[in-house]
């Protein structure tokens, strides 16, 4: 069984960056360079989604159909 840790130890800074990249992510506040990183991400993630549920028969394993 995977242990969940519901609150893991955060400092200031933690807290801090934190809400620094949910005002960017809310402004969509972003270089080209991070857009295209974002880009990038989502691509390779819809291929990964694509290519598991085309291995188990057309079916998305976390949904059940």
């Amino acid at each position: 069984m995977i242990r969940s840790i519901p609150n893991p130890p955060m400092d200031r800074e933690d807290v801090a960056r934190f809400r620094r990249n949910l005002e960017k992510h809310l402004r969509g506040d972003f270089s080209a360079e991070e857009r295209h990183r974002i880009e990038e991400r989502k691509a390779r993630t819809e291929a990964n989604v694509k290519r598991i549920i085309r291995n188990c028969g057309g079916k998305n394993p976390l949904l059940g159909y």
